[in-house]
Parts: structure tokens; C-alpha cells; sequence
């Protein structure tokens, strides 16, 4: 089968000017009744499939993408089914749920395949690099080779190393720090707070001193600077990123606390 570059002279003139040609704006509905829209998925390196229920070499590239999107997602691959008529939602269901399509279907008009290919081949995928630029487009089924080839390199560039992936899922996993600082006339209990790097922090100040003392939290390093009110909550969210000061005013003293960030 022969394998052609969509708009290849765009593509060709773009690689002489050094530019990059963006990916056409595409909002679509999902199977499921979602919204789908291309420029949320900026970041990723994306295979726009446009297939059909009724077309074989689509049925048989399938297992292939489902294979892609399992072994690739951690690495920022997304896999895009769009449809391309004539199609029923009720047929697409039975068949996303029947090969057990792991990745999002939007539902596909003719217009919007011409948007990336004139071409009446089916199927067609379409590979937008991280940046959201068309990187390339295949017609017919992907191959192995191919994906290693067109793919892979992308997914290379924009891979997260495997340590700070680690340490970011862990962060996620971690449950959200609270804290709770008492305002009064001898200062603050505690006076200090430690906090763990990158997990969100809530902190719940309390004034309890009625004489003007601690009418406002201050925290510099933070940007953050809010009324306090007497015997009222007042929550302050963070994400620890550094260690800092906290502060109230109190008269003519200055009460200071700090923020260890570890």
C-alpha cells in the first residue's frame, strides 16, 4: 500500500522555513456525549485515526492502536478514534465496547477529515508533535515500523525522566497537609510549620486576640496577604514549593513564624 505525507508541499515548504504548521482547530462529541477539542491535548503526542466500522484495514489496524495507547500512554501518547460517515452512535458503541477501544471516539463528518486530508483513503492517521503541530499523516494502517520511526522519536523529546515521573506521582498520591496556626496576644502556636515539598497545604489561621493583634496574615514568599478577623477561620491553600516567613502585626511588635519546606 502506498504511503503518502499529508499536504506534502506544505509540509515540504515548512521544513525549508524552519516553521511549523499547526494543527487545524477541531471540536468535536465523544460516543460518550463529551466534548472533544484538539487544543486540549497540547502536550501530548496524538494519533488522530479516522476510521470506520464498515472499513476492514481499519477493524484490522485497531488492535495495533489499542496496543500503542497501553504501552505509550505514560510516555504522553494519545490515541484519537474519529469516525467517518456513514456511521450510527448505537453501531460505534457496540464495536468500541466489543474491541474494547481504549482511547477517546469522537464522531467524524466528511469536512472533518478534509481539514488534514483530501485523500478518500481510509484509514488515515494523523501524528500532532507535543507542541500541536502536524508531524506527519499516514495513509492506511500504521505499521510497527512506522510508529517507530514517526512516533517514537516524539514521544522520546517530551518524556518525563523516570525519577521525577516517581516523584510527581507520589506527590498526586499524597493527601492534602493541614495545618492550623492560633493567633494571640503571646504570639502563634506552633511556630513553625513543616510541610512537605509539592503536596497542597491547607493552613487554617485563627486570631483570638481581640486588641488589633494579628488583624492580618502575611506570607512574602507566597504573595499572600489577607485580613484576619477576630474568632474567624481564615484558610490559606498552598503548594510548598520553598521555605518561608509567615507573619502577623501586633501593636508595635511584629510576630514571626516560619514555614520549613522539605
Amino acid at each position: 500500500m502506498i504511503r503518502t505525507i499529508i499536504v506534502a508541499a506544505v509540509l515540504l515548504l515548512c521544513s525549508l522555513t524552519g516553521s511549523a504548521q499547526s494543527a487545524p482547530a477541531l471540536q468535536l462529541k465523544t460516543i460518550d456525549g463529551h466534548a472533544f477539542n484538539l487544543s486540549d491535548y497540547k502536550g501530548k503526542i496524538m494519533l488522530l485515526n479516522f476510521w470506520a466500522t464498515w472499513c476492514p484495514p481499519c477493524r484490522q489496524e485497531i488492535p495495533e492502536l489499542i496496543k500503542y495507547q497501553r504501552e505509550y500512554r505514560r510516555s504522553g501518547l494519545q490515541v484519537v478514534g474519529v469516525t467517518y460517515p456513514p456511521e450510527s452512535l448505537s453501531r460505534v458503541r457496540r464495536f468500541a465496547r466489543r474491541t474494547r477501544m481504549n482511547y477517546p471516539i469522537a464522531l467524524g463528518t466528511k469536512e472533518t477529515k478534509l481539514l488534514f486530508a483530501s485523500t478518500e483513503t481510509l484509514p488515515i492517521t494523523v501524528i500532532i508533535d507535543a507542541q500541536g503541530n502536524l508531524s506527519d499523516v499516514i495513509e492506511g494502517i500504521i505499521y510497527r515500523d512506522e510508529f517507530d520511526e514517526k512516533v517514537k522519536p516524539l514521544l522520546s523529546a517530551t518524556r518525563v525522566p523516570e525519577a521525577q515521573r516517581d516523584r510527581t506521582s507520589q506527590n498526586r498520591s499524597q493527601k492534602v497537609q493541614t495545618r492550623t496556626i492560633i493567633v494571640n496576644t503571646e504570639g502563634y502556636q506552633p511556630s513553625a510549620i513543616r510541610l512537605r515539598r509539592g503536596v497542597p497545604a491547607r493552613l487554617t489561621f485563627i486570631r483570638r486576640a481581640a486588641e488589633g493583634c494579628g488583624t492580618e496574615v502575611v506570607i512574602p514568599a507566597y504573595k499572600i496577604n489577607r485580613p484576619l478577623p477576630l474568632n474567624t477561620p481564615v484558610l490559606v491553600e498552598i503548594t510548598p514549593n520553598r521555605s518561608g516567613r509567615f507573619k502577623f502585626t501586633c501593636g508595635m511588635n511584629m510576630f514571626r513564624g516560619a514555614i520549613v519546606v522539605r
